[in-house]
């Protein structure tokens, strides 16, 4: 379903009345505002930041007041505080620097992309400072990631096509701190073409570390430890990072959101999505302000909501809408609207499908099992958290069992033990 959007340019989605910036907690890093309700503010200027070890700063993408800052639903279901802001129009912008934009230490380009608020933006929303950090480790290779395995999503080809010396910048600024032996773009078959787009411009002296490797159409081929296997053809340990083994893997958008901050001094206040499935009168790629809600996009496309699904991402790893004023976050992938099916579940019958698929080598029915008894210290025994939630156990699945939920929830009630 990647036709849909794939051969469209890349579109500005006219800004909401009301920004709702979400402060979600991360890692560790909790976001605390800075700002006070009535607060005028101007557009990138920081209004809420955390003190913890994987920190978080927030941004705001418009110019205008702070209505109010309370905790609201999130396109997951769960709960964070919010900003809200009245957009003024106006897009005024804070005169605050970043930093030295110009700068070549490692330490400081780090610090940089720390003030910026970058995060992954392949969904993980990992701090992107922190896992550039290799302290004392060699990194023999590091991969950007342009491996779109959902279907329907097209933002990160769109991105790739339409800002590649952009891209390329970034890397090379991105290889001041890592100095890695090899850099790689991956992008999967279906996007070949990208070699015509990339291959001119790796001519060039500053880029002769770069290569371009095409990889299979396969799901889930973007998983961070699946790509690296198919790069490097090392197996990364459950429980070891890809860094332990000289390996870096950072999303395209990430990426391109360096550039933003170390070239044009821009703090990560937007990101590319894409808006498609059956229900949409407009699908594209667009480029939106984070903290802009749902139902917002839905407008500005022209949903048709009747007997509708609402999904946060791509139809494999993310979850249908339930409240529609909730706000897209940093690691918003897309939003897709489906027509909504009847599906008739059953008991499992153990046909071990879903550990055939398993990419983590997992016994997802046994997840499933144990849920629904409420044995949940038994999830921790079959590594649970092992699970990178990519939904081809429940994909699938002849009895239709849901086993992503039980997965998801199971993940939720653990860490709250």
């Amino acid at each position: 379903m990647k036709d849909i959007t794939k051969d469209k340019e890349i579109i500005i989605l006219k800004d909401p009345e009301i920004i709702k910036i979400p402060l979600i907690e991360k890692f560790g890093g909790k976001p605390k505002p800075i700002v006070h309700p009535g607060e005028h503010v101007k557009r990138y200027q920081l209004i809420a930041k955390s003190e913890e070890d994987f920190s978080d700063s927030v941004h705001s993408p418009v110019s205008g007041t702070v209505q109010k800052i309370e905790t609201i639903k999130q396109v997951d279901d769960t709960e964070a505080l919010t900003i809200f802001i009245r957009n003024d129009g106006q897009d005024s912008e804070t005169q605050e620097p970043l930093g030295d934009i110009k700068t070549d230490t490692p330490d400081e380009i780090l610090e940089l992309i720390v003030k910026a608020g970058i995060v992954g933006l392949g969904g993980a929303q990992f701090p992107t400072a922190k896992k550039y950090d290799r302290k004392d480790k060699d990194v023999r290779t590091f991969i950007i990631n342009g491996a779109e395995c959902e279907p329907y999503l097209t933002a990160d080809f769109a991105l790739m096509k339409h800002h590649a010396p952009e891209i390329l910048e970034a890397i090379a600024i991105i290889d001041r701190v890592l100095d890695a032996e090899e850099i790689v773009i991956a992008f999967e078959k279906t996007n070949q073409e990208l070699e015509d787009v990339f291959g001119p411009l790796l001519n060039s002296d500053n880029y002769k570390k770069i290569t371009t490797r095409i990889v299979p159409d396969e799901y889930p081929q973007g998983g961070e430890l699946q790509l690296a296997k198919t790069i490097t053809g090392i197996e990364i340990t459950k429980g070891d990072i890809p860094l332990d083994y000289g390996i870096i893997v950072s999303n395209v958008e990430t990426v391109y959101a360096v550039y933003n901050a170390t070239v044009n001094g821009k703090p990560l206040t937007e990101r590319i999505i894409t808006i498609s499935g059956e229900r949409v009168a407009h699908p594209g790629n667009y480029r939106v302000k984070i903290g802009t809600p749902v139902e917002h996009v839905l407008e500005c496309c022209e949903v048709n909501l009747q007997d509708t699904v609402v999904i946060s991402g791509g139809p494999m790893m993310s979850p249908q809408i339930i409240d529609l004023s909730a706000p897209l976050h940093k690691g918003s992938l897309g939003l897709l609207a489906l027509p909504k099916k009847h599906i008739d579940r059953i008991a499992c019958i153990w046909c071990g499908y879903c550990v055939d698929v398993c990419p983590m080598n997992l016994m997802p029915m046994q997840f499933h099992q144990f849920y629904k008894k409420k044995q949940y210290v038994r999830l921790s025994d079959y590594d649970i958290n092992d699970c990178i939630e990519c939904g081809a156990c429940e994909y699938i699945c002849p009895s239709n069992v849901p086993l992503l939920e039980s997965i998801t929830e199971g993940k939720n009630i653990l860490k709250e033990k």
